[in-house]
């Protein structure tokens, strides 16, 4: 079983489509949340925008990495999100980012783990360090 942290945000309508978005997650077949941080309020980052709202879940699943990284991907888009591939800073209505996978450090599928950003980004160290076990 792996076990795993996602980093939660929204910047457009963000109480609904993270609730739209946890309520996705619970009922996946694949997706177990074992524990949920509190909600943090932050400025957007590299961008103009309203403020976003993140917290960290972690996870268990019985899929591999790349399985996982599709599942999320899909929810994101069932909740609206949309990509530009050119710009990585735009708002969103949910992103759905694995930040820690199974407590390895290295690489896997070009993610790199733990996430480099966990420590230079309150709004990820917050809520991951609130529920870390």
């Amino acid at each position: 079983m792996n076990e795993f942290y996602v980093l939660v945000g929204s910047n457009i309508n963000p109480s609904a489509n993270i609730e739209l978005g946890l309520r996705e997650i619970k009922s996946h077949p694949n997706l177990k949340i074992v524990k949920q941080s509190s909600f943090y309020e932050s400025e957007p980052f590299g961008m103009e925008g309203n403020n976003f709202i993140n917290l960290v879940l972690f996870l268990k699943s019985d899929k591999i990495f790349s399985e996982v990284v599709k599942i999320l991907k899909k929810i994101e888009s069932f909740c609206g999100r949309v990509r530009d591939p050119g710009n990585k800073f735009t708002p969103r209505t949910l992103d759905l980012d694995i930040i820690d996978w199974n407590g390895i450090a290295g690489e896997i599928d070009g993610y790199q783990f733990p996430d480099p950003e966990i420590e230079k980004r309150d709004f990820i160290k917050k809520p991951y360090n609130e529920i870390k076990k």
